[in-house]
């Protein structure tokens, strides 16, 4: 049982032995009559295979719900599983030895819930939260907050302060063997990469020797452009093994970093949320077995899947073969998708495994990638005859229409608009649809302008509807717009001749009534950003994310291992939350523009430095400080690049 081989002799006392899943995704699909079943019946799988593995606990790497908010059918859903197979009477062999006050931090009882008196927890769950479920809306709740309350799930690797982040790891034993678990939820991947640069993450390491270091993280893992992901050489060099959330692809067999020496599992996820090619790979669980300083995960290949199948034909290989340019394209190449899909069809039945639970209608996508437009014929009619046979006949097919660049001449590098494009690009996420909605009314003509509503308003409404699926924003604010204008009107004598002179008066204040109305949205109780904890002003003109900050930070003190196990159990969490969490600021004095061409410049256009603050208390420590900590200030070397 080491990084290649298992020792027979072993004893299972000293050995540690986890679930590892990740991406489980709870309610995706939910209401599709025919999809809707299936991620709870995958997920319920998995916690089968920890009952019967015998397992001492589970580790998710974050995503374990679709949505921040989940539906309260998924919540019961969730809840009724995590009851049935976590709660028990089997005694648990794990030692908790951390400051269980700095390892859950905003915990109801500040303890693991196996060690709560008032539950009666058989498998302990440990779960980071991903961008999926990360804490959002009124209070900034995460979903993962409710299963922590209720004693189901081990909430941990929050974050409060987003200019430096300290990690304290959560520290087991089981016999002679030692675990440290570091956690980090997720982060948006550019301030991440900014704070890894900055030297600003700081893990706490045991000083003494012979602890087996795991890290859960929920991030990029492939490189998806600078800055957009987290490269693995960033990670410390003592870990041993990394379990990466949030790819979808399952690579969970450990790859060993070739810099780091470090090993990362990726189980992937357990339900297929997109009709991609790294969804269509086996989905799987894991059994990770520890062994003081060695290890092993055996994958667990799910029975309960979905078949999926996916394939991409390049037509230019068949285009002489299927005469393309002969007239009748359409026919042909339904024709050809019409065979190309019967085989896969065939192809998913091999896929069913013979459990009753497994879902029998299977996914199919056949990506087309064509030469020419009229190549493509209508793919949801074409879909339509597979109703039954397939679970997406909607979706089956897509064209990529495939575009072949005509050679150039070589031409020299402008280097100086190179440059110039290097210092715009923006280290937040620049392509999120608030960024170009605010993009676009910085960059758009005066006339182009809106005469009433701050531009920053319509970002704060994209934001509101994608991230936080409110769909009542945009009424709200619109009313809020229309009352706030009405008021100002009031009293006043208005004639055609000074109306352009009374709305520019309107608009002088659009700061101070920008602010009010995200007062307002957060006044509603509905979701969206959280009121105002501490003191909190919503303006804001840096071209910089805005921070969460603490008060203060407290040092983590780890006490001795205790001699005796205890049960029971409930933790909770508390935390931060990942891209969805972090508002991006924008802004800038600008000019408005009315449909006969009059600018209005904007009269309150000095800076505003603040930052939106999120308060915690300290934790005070409930054990002594007689376990040594060296605090480790990891910063990625360029030596390691090669």
């Amino acid at each position: 049982m080491s990084e290649s081989t298992q020792n027979s002799t072993i004893d299972p006392e000293d050995t540690i032995k986890i679930l590892v899943a990740s991406d489980i995704h709870l309610g995706y699909n939910e209401k599709d009559v025919i999809r809707g079943d299936d991620s709870f019946i995958a997920f319920e799988e998995v916690l089968q295979h920890a009952l019967e593995n015998d397992v001492d606990a589970i580790i998710l790497g974050g995503d374990l719900f679709h949505i921040a908010n989940p539906s309260t059918n998924t919540l019961n859903r969730c809840s009724r599983l995590l009851k049935t197979y976590l709660l028990g009477d089997k005694p648990i062999k794990l030692e908790f030895l951390s400051d269980q006050n700095e390892n859950f931090l905003e915990s109801l009882n500040k303890t693991v819930n196996y060690e709560d008196p008032n539950m009666n927890i058989a498998i302990p769950v440990f779960s980071i939260h991903g961008n999926h479920d990360d804490p959002s809306g009124f209070g900034r709740i995460s979903s993962l907050d409710l299963l922590s309350t209720n004693g189901y799930v081990n909430y941990f690797g929050k974050w409060t302060d987003l200019t430096k982040i300290n990690i304290s790891p959560i520290l087991l034993k089981k016999g002679e063997t030692k675990m440290a678990l570091y956690g980090l939820s997720y982060i948006s991947d550019a301030r991440l990469a900014r704070l890894f640069n900055e030297a600003k993450v700081f893990l706490e390491k045991p000083e003494d020797a012979g602890w087996f270091n795991v890290m859960v993280v929920h991030q990029n893992r492939a490189d998806r452009g600078p800055k957009n992901y987290l490269p693995e050489k960033s990670l410390p060099g003592f870990l041993d093994l990394v379990i990466w959330g949030h790819e979808h692809d399952c690579r969970i067999i450990p790859e060993e970093n070739p810099n780091k020496k470090f090993y990362v599992s990726q189980p992937g996820s357990t339900v297929a949320t997109s009709l991609a090619e790294g969804e269509a790979l086996d989905k799987c669980c894991g059994i990770l077995s520890i062994h003081k300083s060695l290890f092993r995960l055996d994958p667990i290949h799910l029975q309960t899947v979905r078949p999926f199948i996916f394939e991409s034909i390049n037509m230019a290989e068949y285009h002489d073969e299927l005469g393309l340019d002969e007239g009748d394209v359409q026919q042909k190449m339904q024709n050809f998708a019409a065979e190309k899909i019967e085989d896969m069809i065939k192809r998913a039945e091999a896929k069913l495994t013979g459990n009753q639970k497994q879902p029998k209608m299977p996914l199919i996508r056949l990506r087309l990638e064509i030469m020419d437009i009229e190549q493509q014929f209508n793919a949801i009619r074409f879909g339509q005859q597979y109703t039954g046979r397939v679970a997406n006949p909607q979706d089956m097919i897509v064209f990529k229409k495939k575009i072949i660049k005509a050679k150039d001449e070589l031409k020299p590098l402008d280097k100086d608009a190179l440059l110039e494009a290097y210092q715009n690009q923006r280290e937040a996420t620049a392509n999120r649809a608030e960024e170009v909605v605010d993009r676009y009314f910085k960059e758009a003509d005066a006339d182009k302008q809106l005469e009433l509503l701050y531009s920053k308003s319509m970002s704060e409404l994209t934001k509101r509807m994608v991230d936080y699926e409110d769909d009542d924003a945009a009424d709200s604010i619109v009313k809020f717009y229309e009352r706030q204008v009405l008021n100002h009107l009031d009293g006043q004598v208005v004639s055609e001749e000074n109306i352009d002179e009374i709305l520019e008066g309107f608009r002088s204040k659009e700061r101070e009534t920008y602010n009010d109305m995200l007062k307002m949205l957060d006044s509603r109780n509905q979701k969206g950003p959280p009121p105002n904890e501490t003191s909190r002003s919503y303006a804001h003109d840096s071209d910089e994310d805005i921070d969460y900050k603490p008060k203060a930070n407290s040092t983590s003190l780890f006490a001795p291992p205790s001699t005796t196990t205890t049960r029971g159990g409930r933790g909770s969490r508390g935390g931060g939350r990942g891209s969805r969490s972090t508002a991006t600021a924008a802004t800038g004095s600008r000019g408005r523009g009315r449909g006969r061409g009059r600018g209005a410049s904007n009269s309150s256009d000095s800076k505003i430095d603040s930052f939106l603050t999120h308060t915690t208390k300290p934790a005070a420590s409930s054990r002594a400080s007689s376990r040594n900590i060296s605090k480790v200030v990891y910063i990625s070397d360029e030596d390691d690049d090669e």
